[in-house]
Order: C-alpha cells, then structure tokens, then sequence
C-alpha cells in the first residue's frame, strides 16, 4: 500500500507560477502572473486587463557575452494554440489606445471574429465553424488616445532590458493573452542566442 501510494504522488502533475529550465548556456527562471490586482502590484500601476505579466531571472553559463531581449520569449497557451511575443511599454502606455485583434489560423475561411472594450483594451475573439489550429494576438495603436506617463515609467523600469548578458540579467515581460486560461495550460518558450528553452508551468 505504501508503494502504491507512493507512486500516485509522484504521478501527479504540479502546477506552479514558479519555474526554471536550461540550456547548454544558460539557466532561465521565470515567475508567472496572471490576476491583474497582482499584475499592477508588482509593475506598481495598472496596466488594465489581458496583460500577463512574467519575471525573468536570465543567468549566462558560458564565458562570452550573450544577447538577450524580449523578442527572445514566446507566451503559449497549450489549450488554444495562442501564440504571442511581449508588449514594449509604449504598446501597453504610450500615446493611442491599444487595440487588440485576436488571430486564428483555421484550415477553413468560414468564421467571424468579435471584439469587446475592456477598459481601453479592445479584446478580440474568433468564433465560427472552422477547426483552430493556431491563435495569436496582433495590436495596433489609436493616435487619439492620450498616454499613461506614470504607467510608462513603470514598465519601462522594469522591463526585461535587451543587450548582451555576462553574468545574469533580471526583468519583467508584458504579455498580451486573449481570453481565460489556467496556468497549467500556459507554457513559455525561449527561442534566442542561448539556445532552446521551454518551461511548463506544469510538469
């Protein structure tokens, strides 16, 4: 009975907002956020809903420099196929609205898309009767709308900064993701100089 049991623990999956991975030359750990009271505590303001925000400690193994940036990370969502690079700050705060599209990739054209405002951020959705395959998120900005200086100080503080890396380097990335998704369907790819790394927020 105690091996059994012992071997039901170990068989289940765990789920955390907190996790690492390697490659050959560098170690990547990452904290994940997704309720946006806590997503606007840690930027400290709040950058409205459909932001992920992700804490990324990047620490270089070999004895060169590494480049590293936020177009180097990749947030995937398992349960939908949705696929999206991080927000600059001025996408998410600068001068205009950002407005964002949802997008599928369907192996059929029939399908409609909505789009609903959620406290400045246009959220789009697909719907239809085609079979999904991938989804993404595409934005474009209002030249109308008036910028959050405050909120742009915040992230661009604490911004993932890009450059070369000898040592660690530490930051935040703002993803955009459309919809709910639990974090155990949440996955984060890097794809830089450092290699290939996934971390699955469940394992």
């Amino acid at each position: 009975m105690a091996v059994l049991a012992g071997a039901l623990a170990a068989s289940k999956k765990v789920v955390s907002a907190v996790q690492s991975a390697s490659s050959d030359d560098a170690d990547l750990g990452v904290v994940i956020t997704l309720a946006e009271p806590e997503v606007a505590q840690k930027i400290g303001a709040d950058p409205g809903p459909g932001i992920v925000l992700v804490a990324v400690h990047f620490t270089n193994r070999t004895d060169h420099p590494i480049q590293v940036g936020p177009d180097d990370f990749i947030l995937l969502a398992h349960d939908d196929g949705e696929r999206n690079h991080p927000f600059s700050p001025s996408e998410i705060a600068g001068k205009g609205a950002l407005v964002l599209h949802s997008t599928t990739t369907a192996n059929s054209a029939t399908g409609r898309s909505t789009s609903v405002n959620l406290g400045g951020l246009m959220m789009g959705s697909g719907a239809g009767n085609h079979a999904t395959t991938t989804k993404g998120v595409d934005s474009q900005m209002d030249d109308k709308k008036a910028g959050n200086d405050t909120l742009l100080a915040a992230l661009k503080a604490k911004q993932l900064a890009d450059g070369d890396v000898t040592e660690t380097a530490d930051g935040f990335l703002y993803f955009p993701l459309d919809g709910k998704h639990k974090l155990k369907d949440l996955a984060l790819l890097y794809r830089g100089r450092a290699g290939k790394i996934t971390i699955e927020f469940e394992h």
